[in-house]
């Protein structure tokens, strides 16, 4: 556990970031103008319940009370290599600005040792998009898709009203995925039919509750719906395990007026290359 609270104290110390730690953390991720955002993953339990975690377990509810009350925290980063021996770490100091589907947003001191604590949501999602872009400028292997992969989840989850999207598509489609039916909320995403662009296509009828996998094939286009919410597999996945999913209907909400948008499907439909 990374996370260290004194036992008569109410806040959070401090905590500890490894570079084999169990948890999705980030680096500290800074923009052009030096300023740095941390993502820290709460403790969890081994069923990774990520709502019921956070207002349970003591550390969590301690860093919660750094949060409310505005008491920074000391940031504990173990560094790449080792020094005589032992293992190299860097040492902050940080305050939490917010709490995000599991993650703590910290801010990082700047080199005058300032925080801001009125950056917005839509500054911080500025910090990890400048992040991203910086990404796409490393050498192309298995590893960096992997990377970028990750911290675009990590964009997505402190995206404004992106939580509460996923729990209104949940909701409506029964914590099952529309395609393949799975109901493993832990792999359930929220995917945007039309691109994410701010809150207002934050939208029920503009989102589809997708397994993790579905919704990366999604996004590539090798999956797409027609416009009468048959499923249709480009031919590339047709002899793979996803060639199943060839001409299933989706699973629709229960409401009609909830059903998934017929022109932004077809608008998706429209860009695959199939």
């Amino acid at each position: 556990m990374g996370i260290f609270k004194a036992k008569d104290n109410d806040f959070a110390t401090s905590i500890k970031q490894t570079l084999k730690g169990p948890y999705q953390d980030s680096e500290i991720i800074t923009n052009k103008d030096k300023i740095g955002i941390f993502l820290y993953h709460q403790q969890s339990t081994k069923d990774n319940g990520i709502f019921h975690d956070k207002a349970n377990l003591a550390t969590n509810i301690a860093l919660t009370q750094n949060m409310n009350k505005k008491i920074p925290i000391g940031i504990v980063i173990q560094q790449e290599g080792k020094k005589d021996g032992q293992n190299i770490y860097k040492f902050f100091i940080g305050m939490i600005l917010s709490w995000y589907d599991g993650f703590f947003i910290i801010q990082i001191a700047n080199d005058e040792k300032l925080i801001d604590m009125d950056k917005s949501e839509s500054e911080i999602e500025d910090i990890l998009t400048f992040s991203n872009e910086a990404t796409v400028k490393e050498e192309f292997n298995f590893k960096n898709i992997v990377d970028a992969r990750k911290k675009q989840e990590r964009a997505i989850i402190i995206r404004q009203g992106q939580v509460s999207f996923r729990n209104k598509l949940l909701r409506i489609y029964d914590e099952k995925c529309v395609i393949s039916k799975v109901n493993v909320e832990s792999v359930l995403e929220a995917a945007h039919i039309s691109p994410y662009m701010g809150k207002e296509t934050n939208v029920s009828k503009n989102g589809l509750l997708l397994r993790s996998d579905l919704h990366l094939l999604f996004d590539k286009k090798l999956i797409r719906i027609n416009d009468e919410y048959i499923v249709e597999v480009s031919p590339a996945l047709i002899n793979s395990v996803y060639g199943k999913y060839n001409g299933i209907s989706l699973q629709l909400p229960k409401n009609k007026n909830d059903y998934p948008d017929k022109k932004a499907l077809a608008s998706h439909y429209d860009s695959c290359d199939f």
